[in-house]
């Protein structure tokens, strides 16, 4: 029979109700389920998860071993705090919270590893360990070039985990790098009551280096922290001092710096450099360096920030090298008679100190200008080098007795 347009009408309305009404029950159900305390299970499907026999076998073997580095570790990192004086009669006037890093155990006689810029210019620091103690800490000596320091603290027999230093000649680019600190203890409770954080990462590279820019001077470099491990392991402020472990436990750097601008690049000081600098530390304060008594200017990195037309009008006998600017009065390159600068240029609006001798290589090996001082620093005081320089336009060859600083 053909359907009128009103049949039709009341037939869609009538399908209309009968559909909100299993919607509605629906609902209705659910929420009683709910009311009562049936689990959401009960209403919806759950995820099919691997099976497990036991509380710990559900962990994948990657998180398990990084559980159990930071459980062997975690009494051997400790935070630095630092404060200055800030005058007044009480306790809290007479310091001010300044900032905190972090720092580790390296032997089981209360020796610390941390940065130096963590305890930079610090009238007095706090060592706050695992167990909640803190301990008053004393410097035993630093070295800017490296970012390393010593400190000291006096803790009982039993309550030192010394963490172990890594091969360097293991470490791979692309292995797991485990970073152990205290990134988040800063505040007016300085995160006493936590506890360390970890986060993991890989070995990113290995021989980057990074400026260190002067405090006096803005804009110049004093010098160049060299031999880094880079690493995506994320870190922050307070990680500095801390430890970067391999999945072994051991120590394959010491985290010193990040990149602001950059997402997911850190940087370490290699246990190599540690294992070397810190034994001086310990036994003589300080670490005695090669060194020539020389300011110079690189010319590669001159080149890289103003173009090869300033390398052109400053008129020099070679395109790569060194271009001395001062020596140091008494020191060995014044000694072996290489001469600094004698007038100034200007190229556009740059002034130049020109004149002065253009070191080329040592040892035969060339020197592009910014690898001067790693070509020294690999050398030990006392050690007899052979500079190769333009005097005048014409080449020469010096030799040198490194001294001592």
């Amino acid at each position: 029979m053909k359907k009128t347009p009103l049949s039709m009408r009341a037939e869609t309305w009538l399908i209309f109700l009968a559909v909100l009404g299993l919607v509605l029950g629906g609902l209705a159900t659910l929420g009683r389920n709910l009311t009562a305390g049936a689990s959401p299970d009960d209403a919806f499907p759950a995820a099919t998860l691997p099976p497990f026999d036991g509380e710990e076998e559900w962990r994948v073997e990657d998180e398990e071993n990084t559980i159990s580095v930071y459980e062997a570790v975690k009494y051997g990192v400790v935070m630095v705090s630092t404060e200055r004086a800030a005058g007044g009669s009480s306790l809290y006037e007479r310091y001010s919270t300044r900032g905190n890093g972090s720092g580790f155990f390296i032997d089981l006689n209360g020796h610390i590893v941390t940065n130096y810029h963590v305890i930079e210019d610090a009238t007095r620091i706090l060592v706050h360990t695992h167990s909640g103690e803190a301990y008053e800490a004393s410097v035993v000596g630093s070295d800017r070039l490296t970012d390393l320091a010593v400190l000291k603290v006096n803790v009982p027999a039993g309550k030192v985990v010394a963490l172990r230093i890594a091969d360097y000649e293991s470490i791979r680019v692309g292995q797991k790098a485990i970073a152990i600190g205290m990134p988040l203890a800063t505040g007016s409770n300085m995160g006493l009551d936590k506890s360390p954080t970890v986060t993991t990462g890989v070995i990113s590279a290995k021989d980057r280096s990074l400026p260190i820019e002067s405090k006096t001077r803005p804009g110049v470099n004093d010098f160049t922290v060299e031999n880094l491990l880079q690493t995506d392991a994320a870190v922050n402020p307070g990680n500095s001092g801390g430890p970067l472990l391999n999945s072994r436990g051991e120590v394959v750097g010491v985290v010193t710096a990040i990149i602001d601008s950059a997402s997911g690049i850190g940087f370490a000081i290699p246990c190599n450099v540690v294992a070397e600098v810190v034994p001086q530390i310990i036994l003589k304060g300080q670490v005695q360096r090669a060194y020539m008594g020389i300011s110079y200017l690189p010319l590669d990195a001159l080149r890289k920030a103003y173009g090869d037309d300033v390398i052109s009008a400053l008129d020099l006998p070679a395109k790569e090298g060194a271009l001395v600017t001062e020596v140091e009065a008494g020191s060995p390159g014044d000694r072996a008679g290489i001469r600094g600068s004698t007038k100034k240029t200007t190229v556009g609006q740059l002034e130049f100190q020109v004149g002065g001798d253009l070191i080329v290589a040592v040892d035969g090996v060339p020197v592009s200008g910014s690898d001067l001082s790693r070509m020294i620093l690999e050398r030990k005081p006392g050690d007899r080098i052979t500079v190769e320089i333009y005097r005048d336009g014409r080449k020469l060859s010096v030799e040198v007795t490194l001294g001592s600083r």
